[in-house]
């Protein structure tokens, strides 16, 4: 688990350096709008989740519909890397992400919509992801509203859901869960005692989580696109209910290794079949 230096440093500073020359790339892009504001990001994260030795395994069907509201379960800053290295999308972050060092400035580069914990924002918040999926923006949740040790999914969190609830008719709001966790360091099975090396949950601190992360080995991480379905006529907590049934099944699949066959991230387009999931 203490890893090579060598390989720490043969992962962080290139990491470093493309982050350095996409962060102004992807700032013009946003200032001048188009495509171009979502496509810098998914290249920047598929680079990145490469250099940082993430060998990422695709199940099922990224939904092609924007908007779509990603739902995702979340044990780690990588999810961020790997998701977006698969979908165009723009993510909903904790406010306090936005004072930190590189990674707020990054949120921002992204699109992120910011949420706080305080109710009295509750509403100003639902209407600004509102707002977004009416501009036709796919936006990712982490509905457990923090992160996992990963050997668990924590309880969905309904009030994350109202937006769904409240998203007009003509909107005909497309709902997709994903479930992702880490399955194995250098070919071998990742345990309950070995996957905190890959989720970053509690009071761990930041900086020599992901030192030791980058310098471990290569992990394997399995993300799987649960089926899309209509929000229209259901409430917030249904929404919920059916989010967090569909990402529970798919963390016991890949943690019980049954969840099948899979292809690489390459062929994971926006709307190409994968394969079923299992």
């Amino acid at each position: 688990m203490n890893g090579s230096w060598l390989l720490g440093l043969s992962r962080l500073i290139p990491f470093l350096l493309l982050t350095f020359v996409m962060m102004p790339i992807q700032a013009v892009a946003v200032a001048f709008g188009g495509p171009m504001a979502g496509s810098v990001p998914r290249t920047y994260h598929r680079w990145s989740c490469r250099i940082l030795g993430l060998n990422i395994v695709v199940r099922g069907t990224p939904s092609a519909v924007h908007p779509t509201l990603f739902v995702s379960n979340h044990s780690s800053y990588f999810d961020i890397q790997i998701l977006g290295s698969l979908i165009v999308c723009s993510f909903i972050a904790k406010a306090d992400m936005m004072g930190w060092p590189l990674v707020g400035r990054l949120a921002k580069l992204q699109r992120s919509v910011f949420i706080d914990r305080n109710p009295v924002n509750v509403g100003e918040h639902t209407n600004e992801i509102g707002r977004r999926l009416g501009a036709g923006d796919s936006l990712v949740l982490f509905a457990e509203g923090t992160t996992s040790d990963g050997n668990r999914l924590l309880p969905f969190k309904s009030s994350l859901f109202s937006v769904a609830e409240q998203a007009p008719p003509d909107l005909n709001l497309t709902i997709q869960p994903i479930s992702i966790i880490a399955t194995q360091l250098d070919g071998m099975p990742l345990g309950r005692a070995m996957r905190p090396l890959y989720a970053w949950y509690g009071d761990m601190p930041l900086a020599p989580h992901v030192w030791a992360a980058v310098k471990a080995g290569r992990i394997t991480v399995e993300v799987e696109f649960h089926a899309a379905f209509k929000a229209g006529g259901m409430s917030r907590k249904q929404i919920c209910a059916q989010c967090e049934a569909e990402v529970e099944q798919g963390v016991v699949r890949a943690i019980t290794g049954r969840a099948g066959t899979a292809v690489s991230p390459e062929h994971a387009d926006e709307g190409e079949a994968i394969v079923a999931a299992a």
